[in-house]
């Protein structure tokens, strides 16, 4: 009767713990600014997967794309728990917490961000006010550019866009009217449709993707040097983030770790890729001379540190070389 009574009990620990393993896996939903399939979707589906591959058992993400929450929503998705994780550009959510742009900005990469405190003071940033946690960023050392589909006048070295209405975010709003041209808000997916019928004459965008996008065919010429630096945080929902065991969340700060590991490796088989393509389709580089880069990133930190002085000048320090 011992015996059995020891069986019994030694049973029914295995099954509670088995139980306990089986409801420990928790489902994740990510929604991303761009398909999975187009530039930098691309980086973030790559993640998704390798977390799914390392976390059976304990975390699994289903990734969603523009298709399911419309861009201008995402942030607001992921803020309110509508979405368990975000991925996408600061200016995405730029009128929530404009001193994500600082990251637009930025000469450091990630992993030094992290090191020198910065990451951790934007992460006070987004629980405070956008209600997330900063889990991961990608992006660093791809380049904005102008492109147009006409050419600048630059012989008129102060506002060489002057006639010119190009898509805009706000975090190249400002730098876009001091060129001369008129800017109009635009989500990525209705930039073909608005080039199309001329309703732009040019766009703001990294070196990657305009094929993706299926941009490249109206596009017929790019201005260099690039300015900016490409930012793509992904986050998850803070309270969400709070229910989640010790054990999850240390899987996801691993994951986190992998991306820094692994984004320098991407950017690097993706640039010349990316040049290729631009120039067998023709779009030909006008290079506006290394003041067009120090116009942008002195017009955009000047804007930041005029509405939130106490914020940006302390990011300014960890994050200008």
């Amino acid at each position: 009767m011992a015996r059995l009574l020891l069986w019994g009990a030694t049973s029914a620990v295995c099954l509670a713990f088995s139980a306990g393993a089986f409801a420990q896996e928790v489902k994740l939903r990510l929604v991303s600014f761009l398909p999975g399939n187009a530039s930098f979707g691309i980086p973030a589906k790559r993640w998704v997967d390798e977390t799914n591959k390392r976390g059976k058992g304990i975390l699994q993400i289903n990734m969603v794309g523009p298709e399911a929450i419309p861009v201008p929503e995402q942030a607001n998705a992921v803020k309110t728990g509508v979405v368990d994780l975000y991925s996408g550009p600061p200016t995405f959510y730029h009128g929530t917490l404009m001193e994500a742009e600082t990251l637009t900005l930025s000469d450091m990469s990630i992993p030094e961000l992290r090191k020198n405190g910065a990451w951790d003071y934007l992460n006070r940033l987004h629980a405070e006010k956008l209600n997330a946690r900063l889990l991961a960023g990608f992006g660093d050392g791809v380049n904005f550019h102008v492109y147009t589909t006409k050419p600048a006048n630059i012989a008129d070295k102060a506002r060489p866009l002057s006639g010119f209405t190009l898509r805009s975010t706000p975090a190249y709003t400002a730098f876009f009217q001091s060129l001369g041209a008129q800017t109009v808000p635009t989500a990525p997916g209705e930039v073909y449709t608005a080039l199309e019928r001329n309703m732009v004459q040019g766009y703001g965008w990294p070196l990657w993707g305009i094929k993706d996008l299926g941009w490249i065919k109206l596009t017929k010429y790019r201005y260099d040097p690039g300015f900016y630096n490409v930012s793509v945080n992904i986050m998850i929902n803070l309270d969400r983030w709070k229910k989640l065991t010790k054990g999850q969340q240390d899987f996801l700060t691993e994951m986190s770790n992998w991306m820094d590991m692994e984004w320098p490796k991407w950017r690097a088989e993706t640039a010349g890729i990316e040049e290729k393509i631009q120039k067998d389709a023709g779009v030909q580089v006008i290079n506006l001379g290394p003041d067009h880069r120090k116009r942008a990133h002195d017009l955009s930190w000047n804007d930041l540190r005029a509405k939130s002085p106490q914020h940006i000048t302390h990011l300014m320090k960890l994050m200008r070389k």
